[in-house]
């Protein structure tokens, strides 16, 4: 049998989900978990026969994550399938997991950002100030509370996405989280940081008449290629206040290729 296969059946899946919340799962709470990953069918054998398939097993344990980070959120299939697509690596790392017992380790520590600090990130992508209930209503639709000084990275990073979706959305309703993570997920954006942070008709925008060297950060993280304003001295004749051409943004996006290559050798 493969891992995949003993996995999949009941009484281990639901060990394994339960080890991910953290707390006993009851039967009538695994009933809707069922629904929710559709594996309600009847299998016309007993509870404790039952296994599931690949993308069942896969959905159940995504949904033990989400209810560990969630609590209190109500979670339909639709957020369901969203967050799957989103954090499909945590799904192989349970089932990792099941085959090698976990190497306890010191948890590295929650990097803190002050939420002034990503505000004002969000201004300059935005290109205005927020209101006060503006920025209220953000925290808000993130469930940040409201007397919180300081968020952890992950909710710093989608709370600057905001501001770039936004930024190209004016007057659009906000997806939900499930659906903005879904959508962070592009592999341009991780090369993004808070300060380097821009939206798509912003790139857009600069691909089609360049950009002054103050945005060329932004413009290269964009592109999916990160380089800091000293490294970007170090390679080639550089000014904040020069404006490259659409030509000359395609050689740096070649450099900082270059340095990315040389960095992963």
């Amino acid at each position: 049998m493969i891992i995949e296969e003993w996995i999949a059946q009941y009484p281990i899946l639901l060990r394994m989900c339960e080890a991910i919340r953290g707390k006993t799962i009851k039967r009538e709470t695994w009933i809707t978990w069922e629904k929710l990953a559709g594996a309600c069918y009847q299998q016309g054998k007993k509870r404790s026969l039952r296994s599931y398939t690949q993308e069942q097993t896969e959905l159940l344990l995504c949904l033990a994550y989400m209810r560990k980070l969630f609590p209190t959120r109500e979670i339909t299939y639709r957020s369901l399938r969203d967050y799957w697509g989103a954090n499909k690596y945590k799904v192989e790392e349970a089932l990792e997991a099941a085959c090698n017992p976990p190497v306890v380790e010191k948890p590295p520590e929650v990097k803190l950002i002050p939420l002034p600090q990503v505000k004002k990130c969000c201004d300059e992508v935005m290109g205005r100030k927020l209101t006060k209930q503006g920025w209220l209503n953000w925290k808000q639709h993130l469930v940040i509370p409201k007397n919180s000084k300081l968020v952890d990275e992950g909710i710093a990073s989608l709370l600057v996405f905001m501001s770039c979706w936004r930024h190209d959305n004016p007057t659009a309703k906000f997806p939900s989280v499930n659906r903005l993570i879904v959508m962070m997920g592009k592999s341009a954006r991780t090369a993004m940081s808070l300060e380097t942070a821009s939206s798509s008709k912003m790139l857009h925008q600069w691909e089609m008449q360049g950009c002054f060297g103050e945005d060329l950060p932004k413009y290269l993280a964009a592109s999916g290629c990160k380089l800091s304003i000293s490294t970007l001295y170090k390679r080639g004749e550089f000014s904040l206040k020069r404006h490259y051409s659409v030509s000359e943004l395609a050689d740096w996006r070649r450099t900082a290729n270059t340095a990315r290559h040389r960095r992963s050798a």
